[in-house]
């Protein structure tokens, strides 16, 4: 009987750990990403600013001549894309 219940209890904690261990390695993974809304693009320098929902400032320099200000961006390192929000239907 004690056999059973340690083996069920490292099973457990086996499952949980493996769960920490994923909720970790998401959070890492969204560590050099930034979304937000460009609020200024300097055309000499290719430098855009990007301001995110908490207020944060992010500048960064790219040649993706086709963004406007408060055009929704993501940053992921130095490459910048727009991006695109899912179609929601209230059918």
């Amino acid at each position: 009987m004690k056999t059973k219940t340690t083996v069920i209890t490292l099973i457990t904690l086996a499952f949980l750990f493996s769960l920490v261990l994923a909720a970790f390695s998401a959070h890492e993974a969204e560590k050099g990403m930034a979304k937000g809304t460009i609020t200024k693009i300097e055309p000499t320098e290719y430098e855009i600013t990007v301001k995110d929902d908490k207020g944060k400032e992010t500048k960064v320099k790219s040649k993706y001549t086709s963004l406007r200000v408060g055009d929704s961006v993501v940053v992921k390192g130095n490459k910048v894309s727009k991006e695109v929000k899912p179609i929601t239907g209230g059918y």
